[in-house]
């Protein structure tokens, strides 16, 4: 859960930074740092630390490590834990006030921080001092110009709404704890927010559930599949970070910070990854599709009794990746209730047991979702896959470059710096890209497959299309769906 970024691509990267860096020099605020932590009682003897510059480190392996040896142990008195936020007094104010807040937990390790880094003579003053100064990697604290580059992807919507939430919980808690003001300001609390944000772990300590900051075993940065695996040590009374497998002298040493989509590692961590594939080739990259009623659809009232009764309203963000999940069920789902006609819901209606019958709209109960995740007829899915067509056209549309001219500039544009802000920016635009891309040619194959009215033909496309693809689990939903609505 480190605020630094991700610097491995693949696994031909694994000595990408073996060279490079530099150990920080003598008494420096990292040498500080560590010798706190060794007069604390931490362990951590074969690993240190290197600067790259631009407020970019890593944790390296001085000498070669075993599989399952704990190579970091911090003890519980240097942690900063959710418990030490809620017995300041600002936090007593908190919890006795009931106010809602956006992230309770992250709240309390930031008002602890917060109060805790006014005191010189802070316990954790080392810590504090090695804590990145500005994090301007993180999207919430770039300039407009930087904003730019993230033109037609809905992470900027998100980075809108994650601001108003920040703002909005600093003057939630300077409300019921006036002097709060006095302590700290607006933009040190949203300094403080991200930072908790991106360096966190949840943890159980004693039984207890909680959230903690952890010096020094946030500073490993991400990679998966992961190498290391961390947890509180009751027995240590420690937390501790293990080896999973062997890690060679001088290789960086690796946190997973879990199966994400870019846009999660970019808004909180102020990274996106380049090729984020796990090892069994899934891409967790998603695009949160808009899909809404229209508003002068004879059929309006009665299908958003459909959209209610499965927690949807008249329009409803999906987040989809090329995955067949739950997700894609219901994308496809909502489109054919969308571009439902009075036919279809007559004969949707009678292949669900759920439905009762009554007045001009009815109540479908939640199996009638589930038999829709199924084509209907031929007609329907012909325009439901015309408006997925056109809906991912649009999307597309939205980007002022092409996917191919991201791939271009991110291979071979040396202005582009390794960890550079435009870069993650390009890296996210052009994953959201590329899963729009997925599902207009999923659109289009299927109503080229549709309009084959001869059954050698539709054969022999199918096998061709088998050929093309790599995802399986299309060509099942291809042959399941349209083979039952073909006459």
């Amino acid at each position: 859960m480190s605020a630094s970024y991700e610097t491995k691509e693949s696994t031909g990267d694994r000595g990408k930074f073996s060279a490079g860096g530099k150990t920080p020099p003598s008494e420096d605020k990292f040498v500080v740092f560590e010798r706190w932590l060794l007069n604390s009682g931490a362990k951590f003897s074969k690993l240190e630390l290197r600067d790259y510059g631009d407020e970019v480190r890593g944790c390296h392996a001085t000498c070669p490590v075993e599989e399952d040896e704990i190579i970091i142990e911090i003890p519980l008195k240097c942690l900063i834990t959710v418990e030490m936020g809620q017995e300041t007094d600002v936090g007593q104010k908190i919890l006795s006030s009931n106010i809602e807040l956006d992230a309770p937990k992250h709240i309390f390790l930031m008002v602890f921080m917060l109060l805790d880094m006014k005191d010189t003579s802070s316990f954790f003053r080392p810590y504090y001092d090695i804590l990145p100064p500005t994090l301007s990697n993180m999207p919430i604290f770039w300039e407009p110009q930087e904003l730019a580059y993230l033109q037609g992807s809905f992470l900027l919507t998100q980075i809108e709404e994650r601001k108003q939430a920040i703002e909005a919980d600093y003057y939630a808690i300077c409300n019921i704890a006036p002097e709060f003001k006095r302590l700290a300001t607006l933009d040190e609390f949203k300094w403080a927010r991200m930072c908790v944000c991106s360096r966190n772990f949840g943890l159980i300590i004693n039984g207890l559930r909680t959230a903690a900051l952890v010096p020094y075993a946030d500073m490993l940065n991400h990679y998966r599949p992961r190498e290391t695996k961390w947890q509180f040590d009751h027995h240590l009374q420690g937390f501790t970070i293990v080896s999973m497998q062997s890690i060679g002298c001088g290789m960086q040493v690796y946190d997973s910070y879990g199966q994400k989509c870019n846009h999660r590692f970019l808004l909180n961590y102020g990274f996106s990854v380049e090729t984020n594939v796990e090892p069994d080739g899934f891409c967790p990259n998603e695009v949160p599709v808009l899909l809404q009623l229209r508003n002068n659809d004879p059929l309006y009232d009665f299908k958003c009794s459909f959209f209610r009764r499965e927690s949807f309203l008249p329009s409803k963000r999906v987040r989809v990746c090329v995955a067949e999940n739950e997700n894609f069920h219901t994308m496809l789902t909502f489109l054919r209730i969308i571009v439902a006609d009075q036919d279809d819901i007559n004969q949707f209606t009678e292949r669900s047991s759920g439905y009762s019958r009554g007045g001009g709209g009815g109540v479908m109960d939640g199996r009638m979702g589930r038999d829709l995740q199924s084509a209907l007829n031929e007609a329907n899915e012909t325009r439901a896959m015309r408006l997925l067509e056109a809906t991912m056209k649009q999307y597309l549309a939205a980007y002022p470059d092409t996917y191919a001219k991201d791939c271009d500039r991110l291979a071979n544009d040396k202005r582009l710096a390794p960890f550079s802000n435009e870069r993650h920016a390009i890296i996210q635009v052009k994953g959201e890209k590329a899963v729009l891309t997925f599902f207009l040619e999923f659109a289009q194959n299927v109503l080229h497959l549709l309009s084959i009215r001869d059954p050698d033909l539709f054969r022999s496309e199918l096998r061709t299309l088998q050929e093309k693809t790599k995802h399986q689990w299309l060509l099942m939903y291809i042959r399941s769906n349209l083979s039952a609505i073909r006459r």
